[in-house]
């Protein structure tokens, strides 16, 4: 087997958010999985882990389970699929002598079906180890254990939620970690006149077209409540191979005084931002372009349908131990 290099993603659970009490994170998933949904004890059971997050037909499982068996690290891959596809094909017949191919209809058989993703994680304690997908990726993990937890048991309940926050820094050769922020300038997705999106070489512009995640600039300025012939006049007004971008100013203000944002809250907000999704103002500094989430690149198996499942699972936790022992998460005595 090849082997790939993936990142080995930071998450750590906010207490506050799903209030557990004394218990860790990884303490509450065991319990969830010693209990039954439909007579089926949770952590044996594939079919007792799948869940219809968005009730879309999209569904997810937890499949792999790792450590629910000997007491060691919770951990597995979510993978995200869909229900099989009933699509026109054409039907290949090279040992023919024909003069045409047959249309068909191909459907899959009902067992086999499309995976759209997956994500592999392991839990230690509050602390978490993901390599993610475009599909599933930490947010996905967070409604998951959110799911498992209130939904398919009553573990948590009311407003608890499952929110597992990043630990967000910035390149060292520009700018060590450091404190609360004064402000944020948050960047709006572009809009981009459909004659010109060709044209365009901004490295966020494309990202946001591709990830297609977050308000565009227009969809701001509707809530913001300018009317439709405001908008559409400043639309008119974008030349061919341009776009409409917009950056968003947050600050936090008492009297005349600006406060600060604390670290806990940058973590949690932008969990899942990318760089140059927001430019962080701190005092005397200005950091741009370059947010990061805490991270570790890794060497991974890949086998002909993805990553193997065991081997990065092992590479996570040999990551969160190593975090571990550098002296850069606590991990705590007994875990």
């Amino acid at each position: 087997m090849t082997k790939v290099t993936r990142s080995v993603q930071y998450r750590y659970l906010d207490r506050d958010r799903a209030q557990i009490g004394e218990k860790k994170l990884d303490q509450v998933l065991l319990e969830a999985l010693k209990e039954t949904r439909d007579s089926d004890v949770i952590g044996k059971k594939v079919r007792a882990r799948i869940a219809d997050l968005n009730q879309s037909g999209q569904l997810t499982v937890w499949n792999g389970l790792q450590g629910f068996e000997t007491g060691t690290v919770i951990a597995g891959e979510l993978v995200l699929y869909r229900q099989g596809f009933d699509i026109p094909a054409i039907e290949e017949r090279l040992d023919g002598e024909g003069n045409r191919f047959d249309l068909v209809r191909f459907q899959t058989d009902g067992k086999s079906k499309p995976i759209e993703g997956a994500a592999y994680f392991a839990v230690i304690g509050d602390h978490v180890g993901i390599i993610q997908s475009n599909a599933v990726t930490g947010r996905w993990l967070e409604r998951y254990f959110t799911w498992l937890l209130k939904d398919a048991t009553s573990i948590i309940d009311g407003e608890s939620v499952i929110a597992l926050s990043a630990r967000i820094g910035f390149d060292p050769k520009d700018m060590a970690r450091a404190g609360p922020a004064k402000a944020l300038t948050l960047h709006a997705n572009p809009d981009i006149p459909s004659e010109t999106t060709d044209t365009l070489s901004s490295s966020r512009t494309f990202r946001a077209k591709r990830k297609g995640k977050g308000a565009t600039v227009v969809e701001i300025l509707k809530l913001m409540g300018l009317d439709g012939d405001a908008i559409e006049s400043i639309k008119a007004d974008i030349p061919t191979g341009g776009s409409l971008e917009g950056d968003f100013l947050v600050f936090i203000k008492q009297g005349n005084n600006r406060k600060q944002i604390s670290v806990g809250t940058m973590d949690y907000a932008f969990r899942n931002a990318e760089p140059g999704d927001i430019d962080i103002e701190r005092k005397g500094s200005s950091v741009r372009n370059n947010l990061q989430t805490f991270s570790e690149p890794v060497r991974v198996q890949e086998t002909p349908i993805g990553l193997d499942p065991n081997d990065a699972i092992e590479r996570i936790i040999g990551v969160l131990h190593m975090w571990n022992k550098n002296g850069i998460v606590n991990l705590g005595p007994t875990e």
